[in-house]
């Protein structure tokens, strides 16, 4: 599963990656199948989606586990 995530969630992406995602940059504009954020939904409402959609995820507070098992189930509905 390709998951962006915004800048100053590194070592959220890092602990994600070592549980088998694969980890991007929102910046780098690759299709995916999940973003996660704290701060700039904007940014994530423009990342783009891959072919059945994206699920936006606003991990504010989370750790990686929580954010882990929110994207095994796709814990939000695709929004684009």
């Amino acid at each position: 599963m390709n998951v962006l995530y915004e800048d100053g969630l590194e070592d959220v992406a890092v602990h994600l990656s070592a549980m088998g995602y694969t980890m991007r940059r929102m910046r780098e504009g690759i299709p995916a199948d999940a973003v996660i954020y704290t701060d700039d939904a904007h940014s994530a409402l423009g990342a783009s989606a891959a072919g059945k959609g994206a699920a936006l995820i606003c991990v504010r507070g989370m750790s990686a586990g929580e954010i882990s098992r929110l994207l095994s189930r796709r814990g939000c509905a695709p929004l684009f």
